[in-house]
């Protein structure tokens, strides 16, 4: 581990809150724990802003609780996050849905008066939007924060809990019904919606903590980034000024209709014996103990790890938009940057084991209905037939990581023309099940730099550099320089190397050819049902609703 150990106590006064008690650091920083956002009066409702706490007083020395998500055995997902708890937290957390939205916030130091406010770094965690929180050590922002101080570019932080899985994203026309009768709107996107209350504490309060409301920049990955690019695309979106989004945009989670939310609402009831058209079919679920609801996932999904799904509910999206394909970003966003990892697809690794180059082919065609363009998509990935297991299954993983992942930010790359680019291809050499490899996530250890004692000096270097392009770019600063016409993606690895590259420079790596090739099939109508059909693959989804 390389955490910091505070050396204090620390409090300062929120106006209309109250005080609360932090954790002071050697250098100054100051890291306030488990700060309640919202309020959340019953699962399936949503959230409201929190204006007060009880006792006008917090404890923000402690972490606070956590959303519920499944317990899986041999889930690797650990393996993404691989930093073990600070000493100082050592303390159990509880998982309580009704009061696990909290918030963490590092700042660089105390408000000083009459200072200018510095910029707010909010980052948005992943996970499938099914798993993942705030309080996982990897997202530990002291050393985040310490390194804006010694650039000269001070920030602050803040991340966040948010309902994910079922308690997150359960939608369908019961849903919507009691949201109705509860004076609400839409069906479902509670994570979603919890999040926008999150962006709206951060308008009403970080000024008393020296930050800046009108510089917020929101940053995640994974299912973080597919949050902020979804929020992008949101009727009522938060208010941030920039977003970066990290191996993820909207299209890689399919926001679902309302009648396959409904599909999923009856097979959660079905799941528990519940009838779903009974009356009370929402109290009976809600019945159920958060964990043992969370736990069925796997179970109602059908495969070892799924998703949590968006619902277009005709009230969350703003007309004209579609989070399943890619979107140009909205006039009023001051900066743009997106990216990924090389090996995105290895998170795919566990659903992917009992299939075959027969249901691989069997699942792309349903969703293409074109032979000739699905055979001629194995084909660029030399997925074949006769394929050994191990090449096939890395064959496949590298062409479901393209689908979901790298074409649509290439897509993105070709209409966000003012954004800037990166690849992430450093390689691990953590001893775990991505050793080797530039997994999907890797690059948080390089970002959040909680885990530098397993770094060499290139790599501690690298990691310094990498978060600090972060930092300039909330900053409202170019991360990089680009002196050229021609569109360059920041290549950060692999040997701790970093390099801007053309597409021309990087094809051997990333075969843009390949891409564009996709991309031009049945004149740009087909990779979209590919990205459809690879989603299917990877998460089963004929289990639900057939169509394979």
């Amino acid at each position: 581990m390389s955490f910091q150990v505070p050396i204090g106590v620390c409090q300062v006064t929120i106006p209309g809150l109250g005080t609360v008690d932090g954790l002071e650091y050697a250098n100054g920083v100051q890291q306030f724990c488990g700060i309640p956002y919202a309020h959340l009066s019953k699962r399936w409702s949503r959230s409201t802003l929190r204006t007060s706490w009880e006792g006008a007083h917090h404890d923000g020395t402690r972490l606070g609780n956590d959303c519920p998500s499944p317990i899986v055995d041999g889930d690797d997902a650990d393996d993404l996050v691989p930093v073990p708890p600070a000493a100082h937290f050592s303390h159990p957390r509880s998982v309580d849905e009704l009061s696990a939205l909290v918030m963490n916030i590092v700042i660089p130091y105390p408000l000083k008066e009459g200072s200018r406010g510095l910029p707010v770094f909010v980052y948005v965690h992943g996970g499938s939007l099914l798993y993942g929180g705030a309080n996982l050590p990897i997202f530990d922002a002291v050393n985040l924060v310490s390194q804006s101080i010694a650039i000269g570019l001070p920030i602050i932080c803040i991340n966040f809990n948010y309902r994910v899985g079922i308690g997150g994203f359960l939608a369908g026309k019961a849903i919507a019904d009691e949201l109705k009768s509860d004076g609400y709107a839409g069906s479902g996107n509670f994570g979603f919606t919890d999040q926008q209350v999150a962006f709206d504490w951060v308008q009403q309060y970080v000024k008393f903590l020296g930050g800046d409301p009108q510089n917020v920049t929101a940053v995640g990955e994974s299912a973080g980034g597919i949050s902020i690019s979804n929020q992008l695309l949101a009727a009522r979106p938060p208010e941030f000024h920039r977003a970066v989004c990290m191996s993820g945009l909207s299209a890689a989670i399919p926001a679902w209709t309302i009648e396959q939310h409904d599909r999923f609402f009856e097979a959660v009831c079905h799941h528990f014996e519940i009838d779903p058209s009974a009356p009370g079919a929402l109290d009976q679920l809600r019945a159920i103990p958060q964990q043992e609801l969370a736990n069925a996932t796997p179970d109602v999904q059908g495969v070892p790890s799924g998703t949590g799904n968006p619902c277009l509910d005709g009230w969350f999206y703003r007309s004209g938009v579609n989070p399943l394909g890619v979107n140009t970003p909205p006039s009023w966003l001051k900066g743009y940057m997106f990216g990924d990892t090389y090996h995105e697809g290895v998170i795919f690794h566990l659903n992917l084991l009992e299939d075959d180059y027969h249901s691989v082919r069997r699942v792309l065609q349903a969703y293409i209905s074109d032979e000739a363009h699905t055979d001629q998509i194995l084909k660029a990935y030399r997925i074949t037939i006769d394929s050994p297991q191990e090449e096939f299954l890395s064959r496949v993983e590298h062409m479901c990581g393209d689908a979901i992942f790298k074409i649509p930010n290439y897509v993105l790359a070709q209409t966000a023309q003012e954004s800037f680019l990166y690849h992430f291809d450093q390689r691990s050499r953590l001893q775990n099940a991505f050793e080797g490899t530039a997994y999907h996530a890797h690059e948080l250890l390089y970002l959040f730099m909680n885990l530098e004692n397993e770094f060499n000096e290139e790599e501690k270097q690298m990691a310094h550099e990498f978060s600090s392009a972060w930092i300039r770019f909330a900053n409202g600063l170019a991360p990089w320089n680009v002196e050229s016409e021609d569109r360059r993606w920041m290549v950060w690895g692999p040997g701790s190397k970093v390099a801007l590259k053309n597409e021309s420079e990087d094809q051997e790596t990333r075969d843009y050819k390949r891409i564009n090739m996709i991309l031009l099939l049945d004149d740009g109508k087909c990779w979209e049902k590919w990205l459809a059909g690879v989603d299917a693959l990877v998460n089963q989804r004929w289990k639900l609703f057939g169509n394979a």
